[in-house]
This record gives structure tokens, C-alpha cells and sequence, in this order.
């Protein structure tokens, strides 16, 4: 059975609540919205994805700036095993580069995972992997209601447990490394 991203607007939901809010935030602050507009990344997410450009086109035109890493991301489908539950995921990577942490290089990728079935979102990953990292690192996870669990940013010592990703997501996103730039998912 051939498997399928999750649609577009899932995609862009989930980022807008979760790797890309504090980018809308930015872009939505010259509109002084109250705080209680912005308080809840699921809510503003997706009352900036139903923003017309005719009615809001400030919020439109935010949105729009906020998702352009969708619109060149790379995917992957990986299979985790569970005890006797096999469940496929689709990997959407709308960042995946080489960033530099001081005198040090590593790479650096945004992931967003869903779970097929019903495609729901099931995390979101800013991930590095810093020479000597036998794997991908995740520098911050969120929570499904948008709001972060762990943050960190790229390249920090990472002190103490490293929470890791599951080897079929790090196997997508080497894949992904290995096949160069734009290369095909």
C-alpha cells in the first residue's frame, strides 16, 4: 500500500503551532495583537491559516513569510516496531543544512513527524548532530499542543541525557543528507 505525506494544511498547521511560532510571532508583532490572541500556538496557527488575504491580509502575508521552509521540504517514510504494533510515519524535513556553532560545524534539521492512519501530528524536532554525535541530538521537542518541552539551541553543550531520535528517523534523515541537496525523497 503505497504511504503519503500528510496533506498540506496538516503540514502547515503543525508548523505554524510548533517550529515556526516564534517566527510568527516575530512577523505577527508589528500587528500588536493582544496577548490573547497569541497565547495558544494551535489557535494562532490556525486562525493565521483561515486569515484571507482580502479580509487579513496581514496575518495572511505573516503566515505566508513563516512557511516558506514547507514549500522545499524533503520527506521521508520510516517504520517503527513497537512489540507487535508496526507503525509507518511520514518524516517532512523543512530544514536541513550545515550551520556553524562557534568553531565547530554540524547539522542542523527541522522535522516534523506524523503518524499514518490517520496522519496525525506525532512530534516535532529541531535536531544537530556535532562531530562525534553517533546520532541526531534533539535540541527541542514540543508538546502536541504547541508549547515547547525541552529547548536548546544549536551547538550547546548539551549537558547530562541526551534525548535521541528512533533509528528509522535518523536512517530518513541520513538518507536525506546522502542524497545532496534537493535531492529527491
Amino acid at each position: 500500500m503505497p504511504t503519503m505525506p500528510p496533506d498540506t494544511r496538516a503540514q502547515q498547521l503543525w508548523y505554524l503551532t510548533t517550529l515556526g511560532h516564534e517566527a510568527l510571532l516575530r512577523e505577527l508583532a508589528p500587528l500588536k495583537l493582544p496577548a490573547s490572541a497569541t497565547h495558544d500556538p494551535l489557535v494562532l496557527a490556525g486562525r493565521c491559516l483561515n486569515a484571507e488575504p482580502i479580509g487579513y491580509p496581514e496575518a495572511h502575508r505573516a503566515a505566508e513569510r513563516v512557511l516558506a521552509p514547507l514549500r522545499t521540504a524533503r520527506t521521508f517514510t520510516a517504520t517503527v516496531t513497537d512489540e507487535d504494533d508496526v507503525v509507518e510515519h511520514s518524516g517532512v524535513v523543512p530544514v536541513l543544512e550545515e550551520r556553524q556553532a562557534g568553531s565547530v560545524t554540524g547539522w542542523y534539521a527541522e522535522l516534523l513527524l506524523f503518524e499514518h492512519g490517520a496522519l496525525l501530528n506525532k512530534a516535532a524536532y529541531r535536531l544537530s548532530r556535532m562531530p562525534g554525535d553517533r546520532t541526531w541530538i534533539v535540541d527541542s521537542d514540543f508538546r502536541p499542543s504547541g508549547q515547547p518541552g525541552t529547548l536548546r539551541p544549536f551547538g550547546s553543550r548539551r549537558p547530562g541525557r541526551k534525548q535521541t531520535l528512533l533509528p528509522p528517523f535518523v536512517a530518513g534523515l541520513d538518507s536525506l543528507i546522502a542524497q545532496g541537496p534537493g535531492g529527491a525523497a
